[in-house]
């Protein structure tokens, strides 16, 4: 495909999202019981603008309902790519497709790190996925040893290589993709709003490389609401995957108004 000039691409990305929502996602991982994410819903309330939440299976399965009353796009932190079979602990498609979930996270830099899940097994769980109708939100990112050598562009690059290899043209609508420095989750250092632009004007130029589209790009990597609005300012910053601050509905709430572009 065609690559664009990088200005190019930024300039289109600020017209199109100028006047946009970001999104804001939450991925609440190994927390909230049934009772701890009703509270958390109902505290909450009401949402506006493009809003999702990746809950543990429990609290997906029971709360889904709720989750829809409030306009919130759900789905699971994890899945596996076979339909059916002997995988003791897994969950399938046509299982988180019974709960009308919309979007599917994958290839989270827990998910890798903890359970060694390479990125052959994150393309075949993108590729099921989407065959499947759902869309994804596919989360990339690099260590502190990396981002220091210089090696990062190299890393991040062969992970949207590999996880997007096949990835056809009429299913790039359904793509989303999480740059998650992996130095920077859980640790309550944020990327400067240098290192993030130039990662995103960076990925956003790969992409366009890979793909010809303009892919939503959020940034995950201790977001929270004092830093939210300095961050969805930077170009290219579609959104973001937020971690501990998704468990406090006050905290989530402020993140998702200074999201709001009228």
């Amino acid at each position: 495909m065609e690559q664009k000039n990088l200005d190019q691409i930024i300039r289109e990305t600020v017209a199109r999202y100028m006047n946009r929502s970001l999104i804001v996602a939450g991925n609440w991982k190994m927390n909230m019981t049934v009772r701890e994410g009703m509270e958390f819903l109902e505290k909450l309330g009401p949402v506006d603008g493009k809003v999702m939440i990746f809950p543990p299976y429990t609290t997906l399965a029971v709360l889904a309902g709720e989750f829809r009353k409030r306009g919130i796009i759900y789905g699971p932190q994890n899945f596996h790519y076979k339909e059916s079979g002997a995988y003791t602990g897994e969950i399938s498609l046509p299982m988180i497709k019974e709960l009308g979930c919309d979007c599917l996270l994958v290839g989270h830099s827990e998910r890798r790190s903890y359970y060694n899940e390479t990125d052959e097994e994150i393309q075949k769980k993108i590729q099921a996925a989407l065959k499947e109708g759902f869309s994804v939100m596919l989360c990339i990112g690099e260590n502190l040893e990396e981002r220091k050598s210089g090696q990062w562009k190299n890393v991040l690059r062969k992970q949207l290589e590999k996880d997007l290899e096949g990835l056809s043209t009429d299913r790039i609508p359904y793509i989303q993709i999480a740059y998650e420095p992996i130095w920077a989750i859980g640790t309550g250092v944020s990327a400067s709003t240098e290192e993030i632009i130039e990662t995103h004007r960076y990925l956003k130029a790969v992409l366009s490389e890979l793909t010809g589209s303009d892919i939503p790009l959020l940034y995950g990597g201790s977001v929270n609401e004092k830093n939210a609005a300095d961050i969805g300012s930077c170009p290219g910053v579609d959104g973001f995957l937020i971690g501990g601050a998704s468990l406090k509905p006050e905290k989530f709430r402020k993140i998702i108004e200074v999201s709001k572009r009228e």
